[in-house]
């Protein structure tokens, strides 16, 4: 039996310019970290000759792939090579899908993970992360971008390009300090607004030229975050989460509402930088609070939103043998 372990990730800036139809034209950059909240996938030996799946609150028993009803087991069953060999399958995450934390991503990296360890092959996080990529971007024509297999992939804090020729990861070097530092400044909070992707995504690739200006401007400040982290400058950082925030607010897609205003403009009011991760309204809400607006912020949040503690995973997806 094998078991993989993989992130979720946080989006701190760049985000959307990874997407297939702006990153091939113009190329893309992120700056992300994945956080200690997992993705985890068991596979192991069919008894009975049948497909055995189970995921969230589903359970699937078919005899043949084609009857596979979920899109990411199916086609990473297929590049993995097991299409015509039935297994018992596990996924299962510390924090609910469909809620803007590259679910989908860490799921289809930890599928092939496992499914490749399983045949005894070891594949490595380059390898996996452009095999899942390619399912999401390409097989399942923009289930997310390019970004969210990557970095669930990696790990840590990285700045990852994206052009026609591929994936491009490099992680941030970050002293002790900095990482300490921004660490402490950055609250996690659940909401509860749970939504899929991918109409919001399609909506603005297919409305891409009425926000090529905003999506040039957040591949400048994911450039700039670059140097602001190492440098370990909080205030900077915070203000480009924000504007992170507000420049997707302007873009076409279904970024935000009511919501997301209001809590955007009161967590401002408080000193601090709200964003809300992923391509739609996110189920969760980052803040980066960098002159100690902590328990300000946590105030102004309990009313409606639980505090989720989290710290920078470092370690991308790993597997074990049990």
């Amino acid at each position: 039996m094998i078991v993989t372990k993989t992130p979720l990730r946080l989006p701190l800036a760049g985000g959307l310019t990874d997407l297939k139809s702006y990153a091939h034209q113009f190329g893309g950059v992120t700056v992300s970290m994945a956080i200690d909240k997992h993705v985890y996938v068991i596979i192991k030996d069919s008894m009975d000759g049948f497909f055995d799946l189970r995921y969230t609150d589903v359970h699937e028993k078919v005899l043949t792939l084609t009857d596979i009803k979920n899109d990411l087991i199916r086609e990473a069953l297929i590049i993995a090579g097991l299409a015509d060999q039935p297994v018992h399958l596990v996924v299962m995450t510390d924090l609910a899908g469909e809620s803007g934390l590259g679910t989908s991503g860490a799921v289809c990296v930890g599928l092939l993970n496992a499914m490749y360890r399983f045949q005894g092959i070891e594949k490595t996080q380059k390898e996996l992360l452009e095999m899942a990529a390619h399912i999401e971007v390409d097989v399942l024509e923009g289930a997310s971008g390019y970004h969210d297999p990557a970095i669930c992939a990696l790990g840590d804090v990285q700045f990852i390009s994206y052009d026609q020729v591929g994936i491009h990861p490099q992680p941030l070097v970050l002293s002790d300090t900095v990482r300490e530092n921004f660490q402490r400044s950055m609250l996690f909070f659940y909401g509860g607004h749970h939504a899929k992707s991918k109409p919001s995504l399609n909506l603005l690739e297919s409305h891409l030229d009425k926000g090529l200006d905003h999506l040039h401007q957040i591949k400048a400040i994911g450039l700039e975050l670059k140097s602001a982290l190492v440098a370990g400058d909080l205030q900077r950082i915070g203000e480009i989460i924000g504007e992170q925030q507000r420049l997707k607010m302007t873009l076409p897609g279904k970024f935000t509402d009511d919501y997301v205003r209001d809590i955007v403009a009161r967590v401002r009011d408080l000193g601090a930088y709200a964003q809300l991760p992923g391509g739609k309204i996110s189920a969760f809400v980052m803040v980066c609070c960098p002159d100690g607006q902590q328990e300000a912020v946590r105030d102004l949040m309990r009313e409606h939103h639980q505090e989720v503690p989290f710290a920078i995973e470092r370690t991308g997806t790993s597997a074990i043998t049990i």
